[in-house]
């Protein structure tokens, strides 16, 4: 092995990021707009110590946007180090991105403090997004387009 190990210092991890994507009968995706940066993004965030990334998923989206929602899929893993930080708040944090499909189950739905409004917006309609969205998005609306597509992963 290449790599010198350090044991007695902290290891730097990125964060995980939860995203989901939620389409809703007519092929649209629900979309939020970000309270910190003024973007659009899929509902998410970073997951807590103690919960799992399904719960993850769940809880922000009932929190960002007061849907309850199940997730039915996993549909790829995105690295931060894919994209740059134009927009986003925290600049210089390291994510990865678990990318999940979810159904709304009950809730209704209503802006929040992270989100100021929701959105359902077609494939090629929709507004400026948040930083390292735009590549999710379009394989959340490839996979509406062919559900034998793999997960797709970075």
């Amino acid at each position: 092995m290449d790599r010198d190990f350090n044991l007695t210092k902290k290891p730097v991890t990125p964060l995980v990021g939860v995203d989901v994507f939620i389409p809703d009968s007519e092929s649209r995706v629900l979309l939020i707009k970000r309270t910190d940066n003024g973007f659009w993004c899929t509902p998410g965030g970073s997951q807590d110590l103690g919960e799992t990334p399904e719960e993850c998923g769940v809880r922000e989206v009932l929190e960002e946007t007061g849907f309850e929602i199940t997730i039915n899929r996993l549909l790829g893993v995105f690295s931060s180090l894919k994209y740059e930080s134009v927009n986003y708040p925290w600049k210089g944090r390291k994510y990865l991105h678990c990318f999940f499909m979810g159904e709304i189950i009950g809730g209704v739905g209503r802006p929040s403090v992270e989100a100021e409004e929701i959105g359902w917006f077609y494939r090629d309609q929709h507004p400026p997004l948040s930083d390292g969205h735009e590549p999710r998005i379009k394989y959340g609306f490839d996979f509406l387009e062919n559900a034998q597509l793999p997960p797709y992963f970075e």
